[in-house]
């Protein structure tokens, strides 16, 4: 069995992928027909091959993953293009295509070539492949009634992307093409080429309306005074805290118009465009001095190609055919797909399938040789040496501050113990990191300062490759570049640039190695939720020879979606939960404790203890069950409206209730019922400010299912918009033609639902875009409810020492990025307990959650320590202060070293948040690597103004 991996692809899927196979000790070879990583989301406009800062002028990161900080998203891609760069274990080869492959799973011999010298270059054998090809975007010109490529100010999404990086870098305001004036108005028209029969893109492209949002933020960030209009259908922001930026887009002055836009007009004096349309049933005309496409997406330029050499069939839209429970897996084995390779998808899901892949990817290869990415060095003592100091400036960051590279060189070299000082034109290039290493063996260099950086994420690279050299990693320095930038101000620049490197300098000469101990890890998983998200992860981690433990509140496991028959991704959802659960009882490394609840939580990565409770009632047993991670896959519930006379008429129910109802045959009646729909109820309002994602999902099956059923029921959707994202819009479509009637309203004129005396239903709805009351008399009301945090997720957060966000559910790393996993680490999070999920999305988390937890528990020990707290027992009292200030309760009072006690901090459980040292009355507590030397030098030098 072959164990290296083939990728196809260098967007953020397939890095993301490579990443995780290289943790897990899998050589990857992956190939981009592109000159550099990123895909789509790194537009680079110079194609060269010198390496280059990803934060360089030459490339420009468009940040449309959403979740937390906006500006800070690029610094995440950032990290994993430089990650890939520089893991051995990572083989890159750019401007490259797969040409043939033979062979079968274990056993694959690819042939590769040079795109631009198009000849065979080299031949690779694999064990599995994973495609994630990404996607192209759709050609605009085609809709010739927007103009685009004759006006000149009609842009698309892209381009406008480039011109706010210009902008940001050069200029006062965004400025139109065709004349380089001041573009004081623009417009947004969304889904060009998406939802479009004629343009053979029926399906929604997913990810276009936030893409339109975040530009938006961006350009009234940058100049408030923009006037921004955004012309749309239905606005599709289904992930979590997608809502919460369009709110973000519309309080800065966003205007959004639900309309169609038919054609855009140039004036061929003023080039100002004109664009027509109807609101509230009035038509009105309107000038902008530019026009954003916002183009769909279609399959990438050689994906046909690619497929076919895999064997891989595609669907009607040309993108890679797979089942819809289980996207990672192809018709061909041990070949996988992920991504844009699939069709529409947004960047959550992007990163939860190339987890997936990884995870499916090590399962059919078995265990990896254990290949580590780089050969341990003896670390070199240096607390006796004199001070020997590196600079490594960066020409990249230097040139984005707008400094003389000279200037800072020549500043460098004047400091104190400084020896050696470089510059190169990407510090984080491999032939850059190579320099160091060399460097640090050769001239004795004993700290290292990199300056400047944007990426802070490059620290750790800069610390792995000190270390690598046998230099402790906790001697390194990274200065950050500010984010002011002084472009016309050279002599302010080159003072900025210089102040950063020689504050990094000053502190640096304090820092102290740290060390690190080895902890042997429980190879078993603790996992909370026995929904499909729990099983599943029990499931994919039997499969890779790991018990685990679920712990299930509930008497029977299954969770919210038990007893539903189907949904609009498979009509099998009753039979897939059969599956799952018939499965688990019948695997014996899976243990099921149903009635339970975790009742305590202690321990480190590798080792947590968890005692837990089970049985009903005041008499209940309890357990501890040692493991290494934990997986916290607890789901949502659902909410329980006080609107619309629920609980007082038995005619409205639940959207849930109705799923319900078609399982038993009490949904439809017969004859000729009226039903009507009203979407976002708790949801989207000030109490749950977010979209619960799956309920205009059960709407549009419901409501299908129905006219399935009785083709003579009248069934009407009123909803704010229908979020069916990528193929599910074909439902949505499908819905149409069989017949459901659907209905827009405006938050601030919700449907009123009223009893006349006879006790008659009466439903009056507004149509803001005739301008006309539509009055139903609804034999049946079904209210599409908000799915909310479920009660126990507060309670685990506190058991856990883990956050919930604003809406009650659990808080990630970063909610595109990181959805799965706590900085905490060994914490993970699966499927409906990060936000409301589909199943489909639930099932593909969890395989991936488990692919990561496999991670740690393959491992015998992990090594444990560093900038963690120390207590000095000469000084130590015994107050009790740590223990009652500590958030994880890890300070313990023992007699070991004093008859009257004193605080112990475990190293190896310690997390390093410096709570018990900055409470400690008596300073008898540090944390290593902040003691008061490190930390007062950082805080003068902290204190001096940059520029």
């Amino acid at each position: 069995m072959q164990k290296d991996v083939l990728v196809i692809g260098g967007g953020i899927a397939g890095l993301q992928a490579a990443l995780e196979l290289a943790g897990a000790g899998y050589p990857v070879h992956l190939i981009t027909d592109e000159a550099n990583l990123g895909g789509k989301l790194v537009d680079s406009s110079e194609n060269g091959s010198k390496a280059a800062c990803v934060w360089g002028d030459q490339v420009n990161i468009s940040a449309l993953y959403l979740g937390g900080n906006l500006h800070a998203s690029s610094t995440v891609l950032g990290s994993l293009i430089t990650r890939a760069y520089n893991n051995p274990l990572v083989h890159l080869y750019t401007s490259s295509k797969l040409v043939e492959l033979q062979g079968d799973v274990g056993h694959f011999q690819a042939t590769i070539s040079d795109v631009r010298a198009d000849k065979r270059t080299q031949k690779l054998v694999v064990g599995a492949v994973i495609l994630a090809a990404g996607f192209s975007m759709y050609d605009v010109s085609k809709k010739g009634e927007y103009g685009y490529g004759y006006h000149k100010n009609v842009v698309t999404s892209l381009e406008f992307e480039h011109m706010l990086s210009e902008s940001r870098y050069r200029s006062d305001c965004i400025r139109r093409p065709s004349d380089g004036k001041c573009a004081e108005k623009i417009a947004f028209i969304q889904c060009v080429g998406s939802r479009d029969v004629v343009s053979k893109g029926e399906y929604c492209s997913a990810i276009c309306c936030m893409f339109t949002a975040k530009e938006a933020i961006l350009a009234k960030e940058f100049s408030p005074k923009t006037d921004v209009t955004v012309f749309y259908l239905d606005l599709r922001a289904c992930g979590k805290n997608f809502d919460t930026f369009l709110s973000r887009a519309q309080e800065l002055g966003t205007k959004y118009v639900r309309t169609m836009i038919s054609e855009v007009k140039e004036d061929p004096v003023t080039e100002k465009l004109s664009i027509n349309y109807a609101a509230a049933s009035k038509p009105l005309a309107e000038e902008f001095d530019l026009v954003v496409l916002a183009a769909g997406i279609r399959p990438s330029t050689r994906l046909k190609e690619t497929a076919g050499i895999l064997q891989l069939p595609l669907n009607e839209h040309g993108f890679v055919q797979v089942d819809p429970l289980d996207p990672v897996n192809t018709k061909r084995p041990g070949v996988f797909s992920v991504g844009g390779s699939q069709g529409p998808l947004d960047v959550p899901e992007t990163m939860a399938l190339a987890s997936a892949a990884a995870a499916a990817t090590a399962r059919v290869l078995g265990k990896s040789e254990g290949r580590p990415a780089r050969k341990p060095v003896a670390e070199r003592d240096v607390t006796k040496e004199p001070l020997r100091l590196g600079v490594f400036l960066c020409k990249s960051g230097l040139t984005a501050m707008g400094a003389d590279t000279e200037a800072v060189i020549q500043a460098a070299k004047g400091q104190g113990d400084v020896v050696v000082v470089e510059c190169d034109q990407a510090v984080c290039q491999p032939e850059a990191i190579a320099k160091i290493q060399n460097l640090i063996a050769t001239q004795g260099l004993n700290r290292i300062v990199v300056a400047p950086c944007v990426l802070k994420h490059n620290l750790t690279l800069f610390q792995e490759a000190a270390q690598a050299a046998g230099l402790n990693r906790m001697l390194v320095e990274m200065a950050p570049v500010p984010v002011k930038n002084w472009e016309n101000h050279s002599e302010k620049a080159n003072s900025a640039a210089i102040a950063v490197t020689v504050r990094a300098v000053k502190d640096v000469k304090n820092f102290k190695p740290l060390r690190w101990h080895a902890e042997p890890v429980v190879p078993r998983a603790l996992i909370v939720g026995g929904g499909v998200t729990g099983m599943a992860a029990a499931l994919a981690l039997a499969d890779r020879g790991y018990s685990s433990t679920i712990v299930e509140k509930s008497a029977e496991l299954g969770g919210y979606v038990r007893n539903f028959t189907g949904s609009l991704e498979t009509d099998d959802l009753k039979k897939t939960v059969e599956n799952l659960e018939k499965q688990v009882a019948k695997n014996d490394k899976i243990e099921v404790l149903v009635n339970s609840e975790v009742a305590h939580f202690s321990g480190r990565q590798g080792h947590f203890i968890t005692l837990v409770a089970t049985g009903q009632g005041q008499i209940k047993t309890t357990k501890n069950v040692e493991h290494g991670v934990v997986i916290l896959a607890t789901g949502t519930t659902t909410y329980v409206p006080a609107e619309y006379m629920y609980g007082e008429d038995q005619r409205v129910i639940t959207g849930v209730e109705a799923m319900y109802r078609l399982v038993d045959g009490r949904l439809p009646a017969k004859g000729e019922p009226t039903y009507v729909f009203v979407q976002c109820v708790g949801s989207r309002n000030e109490e749950h400010k977010y979209c619960s994602r799956t309920c205009c999902g059960e709407t549009v099956y419901a409501a299908a299912k129905i006219k399935e059923q009785n083709p003579d029921a009248k069934v009407y959707v009123l909803s704010r918009d229908i979020r069916t994202p990528g193929y599910l819009e074909l439902k949505y479509r499908d819905a149409r033609k069989a017949g459901v009637v659907f209905v827009h309203y405006d938050e601030t004129d919700k449907p009123v639902l009223v009893k006349d005396k006879d006790g008659n239903l009466s439903m009056a709805v507004n149509d803001p875009q005739s301008g006309l009351t539509l009055n139903l008399k609804p034999d049946q009301v079904i209210l599409a409810v908000a799915q909310t945090a479920s009660k126990e997720a507060e309670q685990l957060a506190n058991i856990f020492k883990i956050q919930v966000n604003a809406d009650g559910f659990l808080s990630e790393t970063h909610s595109n990025f990181g959805t799965i996993a706590f900085p905490g680490g060994g914490i993970f999070i699966s499927g409906a307990a990060h936000g409301p999920k589909s199943v489909v999305e639930c099932l593909t988390q969890a395989k991936g959650v488990a692919g990561r937890a496999a991670r740690i528990l393959a491992q015998p020990a992990l090594m444990m320590g560093g900038m963690v707290a120390e207590v000095e027992w000469e000084k130590c009292a015994a107050c009790l202060t740590c223990v009652r200030t500590c958030p994880y309760t890890i300070p313990q009072i023992t007699r070991e070293k004093k008859e009257m006690g004193a605080a112990y901090i475990p190293p190896a459980d310690c997390r390093g948040c410096g709570m018990c040292a900055s409470e400690c009355p008596n300073k008898a507590i540090f944390v290593h690597h902040y003691q008061d030397d490190e930390v007062l030098s950082r805080v003068e030098t902290a204190l001096t103004e940059v520029g």
